[in-house]
């Protein structure tokens, strides 16, 4: 680096940082940053939200936030709902990119409200970073044009860059740690003020040369997971229609197979960013020639699985003269995932699940619901009966497993599934079980995404 870029460095101000948006993305990086000793302030609309940061709680399961949140709050970490009550100099906008479900549009009115908020308060010298997913482009063509507003010129009264958020929800504070940090910037010195701040925060930091490039990144991540699990669930429809065991397949082709490992089907994939993310893709590629028709496909498969899920109990259900209406439905596992635990329950394939077996007549009366992070009180506005393991599993029709968190493995399978009813289906959507040990207990059947298993009982 010459000396001029080094001088540029230093030109960044206080290290005050002002975080929009205290969800998970803004959250997470908040409490870092505080530990970094920057001072932060950290802005949400939401009183709600705010309040319960600010006695030191924290609104959503994140392993080590409770830690954080009472160590910083008040001193180097300030939740408040106020821009008047910020003194900053480096402004991060992490708020919500959610698509509509119904359009398939992204929504950005979140983004360009927060940028409008910080019109009346920009000031010379300052750095502005994105961090929410965006459609390619709306840096430079949205908020760039807003913070004009404010008379002054990007790279010369103001600075801006992209940094995408790319943590897991439930490990998310040791990986701000240990992942590259990616940046792009308007102009050089955009890029180089952002590597300066996120080089505190991790050892390693990529200028991928522009804000598209950089906007691009995060796209490409959680397109790519998107596609790759959507092909095994893809594949494991197919085995099934030839009556083959798709994980059984998989475990045989990825042993001591150095490339391409092959993940295993599971009911869906959920979660805020891989259900959204490939629409943001699609919307922004409507004006070019190419269009991201395999991200498409996969994202369409991935949500068709869990209602293929719903629709394959409904049958077995009616094979053995069970109505749907009177079934005892159980179902574990409300998070979109299990590992890393987390409580958030946005974009979770369950709920998909649960809207189908609704529109094929199960009634509310009869479906109970449990999860081990969530709490069962919180489980009542999906409109099922939040309850424990024991009192899930007891005479239920249907059992049916929908993430993947470590503690289903050590619960004594056995015990539970023989409480239940002796003709039970058993739907185990992360395969955590082996099949043949859950059909030999009465006369249980065993489903998941790409296979099926009769009882081994005999007379």
């Amino acid at each position: 680096m010459n000396s001029k870029e080094s001088d540029i460095l230093l030109d960044i101000g206080s290290e005050n940082v002002c975080v929009l948006g205290l969800g998970f993305v803004g959250l997470t990086l908040s409490v870092v940053l505080a530990d970094l000793g920057f001072k932060v302030y950290g802005l949400d609309i939401n009183q709600q939200q705010v309040d319960i940061i600010s006695s030191g709680d924290t609104p959503f399961h994140e392993d080590s936030m409770d830690s954080y949140l009472k160590r910083y709050v008040g001193s180097r970490f300030i939740p408040t709902t106020k821009l008047a009550d910020v003194d900053a100099d480096i402004y991060i906008i992490s708020v919500g990119t959610p698509v509509d479900m119904d359009t398939k549009k992204p929504t950005t009115q979140f983004i360009e409200a927060a940028t409008k908020s910080l019109v009346p308060v920009l000031k010379e010298g300052d750095l502005v970073i994105l961090r929410s997913t965006v459609p390619i482009g709306l840096t430079r063509n949205i908020v760039m044009p807003i913070l004009n507003e404010s008379g002054l010129k990007p790279g010369e009264g103001y600075f801006i860059a992209f940094a995408p958020e790319r943590t897991t929800e439930g490990h998310a504070i040791p990986e701000l740690r240990e992942l590259p940090q990616i940046v792009g910037g308007y102009d050089r010195k955009s890029a180089l003020l952002a590597e300066r701040l996120f080089r505190r925060v991790a050892t390693t930091v990529i200028d991928v040369g522009s804000l598209e490039s950089a906007e691009m990144v995060k796209i490409l991540n959680n397109t790519f997971r998107d596609v790759k699990f959507g092909y095994a669930n893809q594949m494991a429809l197919i085995c099934k229609d030839f009556g083959l065991d798709m994980v059984k397949l998989v475990q045989a082709a990825n042993y001591g197979y150095p490339r391409d490992k092959i993940p295993v089907p599971s009911p869906g994939v959920g979660g805020a960013c891989l259900t959204k993310d490939p629409y943001i893709l699609i919307d922004s590629c409507k004006d070019i020639k190419n269009k991201p028709k395999i991200v498409e496909e996969a994202r369409l498969l991935n949500e068709y699985v869990p209602v293929h899920l719903a629709q394959d109990l409904a049958n077995n259900l009616q094979k053995i003269n069970k109505d749907i209406k009177q079934a005892k439905i159980f179902i574990a596992g409300f998070a979109f995932k299990g590992h890393p635990e987390t409580s958030d329950i946005r974009g979770s394939t369950t709920i998909d699940l649960l809207a189908e077996l609704n529109n094929l007549g199960a009634s509310k009366e009869n479906i109970y619901g449990y999860d081990f992070v969530v709490d069962a009180a919180d489980l009542n506005q999906y409109g099922v009966i939040g309850t424990d393991l024991e009192t899930g599993f007891e005479a239920a029709d249907a059992i049916i497993i929908m993430n993947n968190h470590k503690k289903f493995r050590k619960i004594d399978i056995m015990s539970y599934v023989a409480n239940a009813a002796n003709d039970c289906i058993f739907v185990d959507g992360w395969h955590l079980f082996e099949p043949t040990n859950i059909t030999s207990i009465n006369s249980v059947k065993y489903l998941s995404v790409g296979c099926e298993y009769e009882s081994q009982r005999t007379g």
